[in-house]
């Protein structure tokens, strides 16, 4: 991503020497301190990605890597991978451990490494490039 500079500016998510989130709140706050001090007017959009992890469709996420230009092999393990996820639940009670049977993940992205966060981001690119139009 970053030898094809296939990630726009303003994700930060996923760069390399980026702390992400932070990094994009202290410019929001940098640029609203220096408008407020020189009596500048600013107009700031927000989007809301309220458990945004949970609801990308897998179709997609194979839409987005498409868009980019990902290598074939690479969306093809994308799509094989994507199609063993499964999740069960347990619970431990007083008496004993209760789990469910493992349920196929059919929208979604796990939040648990750095790969799976990079898809995410890359499911960001087309909006972010309709929002730079």
């Amino acid at each position: 991503m970053d030898d094809e500079n296939l990630m726009p500016k303003e994700q930060k998510g996923c760069c390399s020497g980026s702390n992400g989130c932070k990094d994009q709140l202290l410019i929001s706050k940098t640029m609203l301190q220096e408008c407020k001090c020189r009596k500048k007017k600013l107009c700031m959009p927000w989007i809301d990605y309220r458990k945004a992890f949970n609801r990308v469709p897998h179709s997609w996420i194979i839409k987005s890597l498409e868009l980019i230009g990902i290598n074939n092999k690479v969306i093809s393990f994308t799509k094989k991978v994507m199609s063993c996820w499964r999740r069960g639940m347990r619970r431990h009670t007083e008496n004993k451990l209760i789990e469910t049977e493992d349920i196929k993940i059919q929208c979604g992205i796990f939040q648990v490494d750095s790969l799976l966060s990079l898809l995410f981001c890359i499911c960001l690119i087309p909006l972010t490039e309709q929002l730079n139009r």
